[in-house]
């Protein structure tokens, strides 16, 4: 009977019904696992995907991620390792368009709605490379992402 169980158990995990993800590591990319849920719970895909709008940046063991415009996501605390918050930067491309839900962007076909990225900056972090258009800007990596209001 308990190996039965532990079978079912299992095929849960495997089949991918348990509620567990895989979580990105650093320099994995990662999309929200429901762009309508407030809460930031992200996944790794591969970072060739569409989906894949988001670049873990860093695994910090402190409350906060370093200076600059991050998506986070904290995980569980536990007596051995405490709090981890992930780290998150935006993993686009001058051209690609986005539309904004909740707190997350999503990468889809440019038109009326969208926002378009005009501009990314390796190795600065400075608001004004964008020229009074939005930005997100992020000191780990160095980095300015110029996007259309």
């Amino acid at each position: 009977m308990k190996t039965a169980a532990l079978l079912a158990a299992l095929t849960l995990v495997l089949a991918g019904c348990s509620g567990w993800h895989e979580q990105a590591g650093v320099g994995e990319c990662a999309k929200q696992i429901d762009v309508n849920d407030t809460s930031v719970d992200m996944e790794e895909v591969d970072c060739s995907s569409q989906d894949a709008v988001y670049r873990v940046s860093s695994r910090e063991k402190r409350t906060m991620c370093p200076t600059g415009d991050y998506l986070d996501e904290s995980s569980g605390r536990s007596r051995k390792t405490g709090k981890t918050r992930y780290c998150y930067v935006l993993n686009v491309r001058e051209g690609d368009c986005l539309k904004g839900v909740n707190q997350y962007f999503e990468r889809v076909t440019c038109g009326t709605g969208t926002r378009r990225v005009t501009k990314v900056v390796d190795g600065k972090s400075d608001r004004l490379l964008c020229a009074g258009e939005d930005s997100k800007t992020y000191s780990q990596p160095m980095k300015t992402i110029c996007i259309t209001k």
